[in-house]
C-alpha cells in the first residue's frame, strides 16, 4: 500500500480516512450516459426512457438500512445502514426498529428499508422512499 496524503490505494479502491471513495473513469461514464438518457427522453418526449435515465442515475445514490436481531440476542433489534461497521441505533422491540429505520430512511431518500424476520436470513418486509 502506498500512502499518498491520507489516501491509499488497494486493489483499485481508494479510501480516505476509513471512508472509501467514489469515482472513477467508470462511474463517471455511467453518470454521464445515466443522464444523456434522461435528457434524451425528455427532449423527444419518451416518458419511459426518461424515466429509467432517472432511475439509473439515481440507482447509486439509493441508501439501504437493514432491520435485524442484534448480534447479541439480549440487546433486541438493531437499525444498520448496508455495509456500516456498526448499527446506527438499537432497540428493544422489533416494532421500535423498523420505526427508526422508516425515519431515517425517509429523511435520507432516495433510499430503501429492509426488515428481517427473526431468522435473520428472510426479508420480511422491503419499502422504498424516493
Amino acid at each position: 500500500m502506498n500512502e499518498l496524503y491520507g489516501n491509499y490505494r488497494h486493489e483499485e479502491e481508494i479510501t480516505t480516512m476509513g471512508r472509501k471513495k467514489r469515482g472513477g473513469p467508470e462511474e463517471a461514464l455511467d453518470k454521464a450516459v445515466d443522464g444523456l438518457s434522461e435528457a434524451t427522453g425528455r427532449a423527444t418526449g419518451d416518458k419511459s426512457l426518461e424515466a429509467e435515465g432517472r432511475a439509473l442515475r439515481t440507482k447509486g445514490k439509493l441508501k439501504t438500512y437493514l432491520v435485524r436481531r442484534h448480534a447479541e440476542e439480549k440487546k433486541g433489534w438493531e437499525v444498520e445502514a448496508e455495509g456500516a461497521r456498526r448499527a446506527s441505533s438499537v432497540h428493544r422491540t422489533k416494532p421500535e426498529a423498523v420505526a427508526a429505520a422508516k425515519e431515517l430512511a425517509r429523511r435520507r431518500a432516495p433510499s430503501q428499508v429492509l426488515v428481517y424476520k427473526k431468522d435473520g436470513l428472510t426479508v420480511q418486509e422491503e419499502k422504498t422512499y424516493q
